[in-house]
């Protein structure tokens, strides 16, 4: 799975901006994750900025006023060179669209296609591509929405609702009330394949209900074969018993909460995760970076521990 983060798409459009033709006075987004990469491109390049349905009524160009230039164009009639953008071409479907309502609208100017990500076979579709993405490919603006969600494997807590709190965490009528009103976070809208959860075993029928009420469709879930907190903690390794599932299964991306326990399912499994936490994508080729990452947080706050205790040593004497 190619799975591209906010910061991927960012960097993307950084480093291949000198393909931007500099004639450019206008970027239309194409609605609506072509307007998130154009908005992006507008503002590296400090150029007015539209979306595609504004564009074809000819609509006035609103901006705010701390970067605006005195040569910006007002209208649409203005624009010499207008490039409409798309995060990325497949079949091509968004952007034959696109040149169907420039056409029919009468829009004369000259006008541009640009595709941040395209397919090999799809980029003579644009006159401009930043890089080259095959499928299967998934994005981090997207991937709550997405078709390949049936070959993941996702964590609950921390990814479809909010963590407990330590108080809500009590394997008691705190943490019974949490499981029936979690607040939820992004509700996927295509069916997930494994919900893998820490959570025990004996929560299966509010956890089932909780994600019923909140329409989560789903294939399977897991659940950890404990009776009681203490047993996990215990006997079980979180991020095994979620990597155990992942590496027998078909999927291809796990999506986890926590930062620590996603290097680790991908060490265990050799499979690539997503840690929503910090929107860090954990793969084995650069699993040794994060793993460095880890140790270096860890000493940073084990000093600080040792420091903050010998302090209070040093108080007390």
């Amino acid at each position: 799975m190619n799975f591209i983060t906010f910061e991927e798409l960012g960097e993307c459009i950084y480093t291949n901006i000198s393909k931007v033709p500099r004639n450019v006075d206008l970027i239309v987004g194409i609605p609506r994750s072509g307007t998130l990469a154009a908005n992006l491109l507008a503002l590296y390049l400090n150029l007015p900025f539209t979306d595609i349905d504004t564009l074809i009524r000819k609509g006035e160009l609103r901006s705010g006023s701390t970067r605006k230039c005195q040569n910006w164009i007002k209208s649409v009639a203005e624009a010499e060179h207008i490039l409409v953008v798309d995060d990325s071409i497949s079949s091509g479907k968004a952007m034959k669209e696109a040149r169907r309502k420039i056409k029919e609208a009468g829009i004369t100017n000259y006008v541009s296609f640009l595709a941040i990500y395209a397919l090999g076979v799809s980029r003579n579709l644009v006159d401009i591509y930043f890089k080259i993405c095959e499928q299967p490919r998934m994005f981090e603006w997207n991937y709550m929405h997405h078709w390949a969600l049936e070959y993941v494997c996702m964590d609950i807590d921390g990814v479809l609702c909010e963590d407990p709190s330590v108080y809500q965490n009590d394997d008691g009528k705190n943490y019974y009330d949490f499981l029936i009103n979690a607040i939820p976070k992004i509700i996927p809208t295509q069916k997930v394949g494994k919900l893998v959860s820490c959570r025990l075993e004996k929560y299966r029928k509010e956890t089932e209900e909780w994600l019923s009420h909140h329409n989560v469709i789903y294939d399977e879930l897991y659940l950890l074969p404990a009776n009681s907190a203490k047993e996990r903690r215990d006997n079980f390794e979180q991020a095994k018993f979620k990597a155990d599932i992942y590496k027998k299964s078909n999927c291809v991306l796990f999506i986890e909460s926590n930062y620590e326990q996603a290097v680790k399912i991908c060490e265990y499994s050799g499979k690539q995760v997503f840690s929503v936490s910090n929107k860090k994508l954990i793969n084995p080729d650069n699993l040794i970076d994060h793993i460095k990452i880890i140790h270096n947080d860890f000493r940073i706050t084990l000093k600080r521990t040792i420091k903050k205790i010998l302090g209070k040593i040093n108080y007390v004497k």
